[in-house]
């Protein structure tokens, strides 16, 4: 019994680590830190279940996500949901990046918001910061893509 207590005490006393975040993050909406990405984006975001101040809350904040998932799953969560997924760049896709390397054990995604012969541009939150949304400019092709989730034609 007394293990259970203590048990119990160290849970409430320290959050739990789930994927990207903290169990603890709260769940109640945040406004967001930056401008949504483009007009379409209702005021307020779409509707996100991720945790604030990761780069899936960003993504899903500015696109309508109905998987779930850790950054680097988000690919396969998709395309599972028969969600079109291709291999390039194009403005409103969402980049999911392949787990390691430059990026998180979990993966990252982020907003596709330019394209250039030879670069592309994005916007992302947790980059440079939990909860900042930054953007820069990647060389194209860039090895560490693991594939888009292009914008579809209704603005989600």
């Amino acid at each position: 019994m007394k293990f259970a207590i203590a048990a119990a005490l160290l849970l409430l006393t320290f959050p739990a680590v789930v994927g990207t975040a903290s169990a603890a993050v709260a769940i109640a909406p945040r406004p967001a830190p930056a401008e949504a990405v483009f007009s379409w984006v209702p005021s307020g975001g779409f509707a996100d279940r991720f945790p604030f101040g990761q780069c899936t809350w960003w993504a899903a904040y500015n696109r309508r996500v109905t998987w779930n998932g850790n950054a680097g799953d988000w690919l396969s969560n998709a395309k599972e949901q028969g969600v079109p997924t291709t291999e390039v760049p194009s403005i409103g896709a969402i980049v999911v990046y392949r787990p390691g390397g430059l990026y998180s054990l979990y993966g990252h995604v982020a907003i596709v918001i330019a394209v250039d012969p030879g670069s592309y541009t994005v916007s992302e939150m947790n980059a440079i910061g939990w909860g900042r949304v930054s953007t820069r400019e990647i060389p194209w092709p860039d090895p560490h893509v693991q594939g888009f989730i292009p914008l579809a034609g209704d603005g989600g």
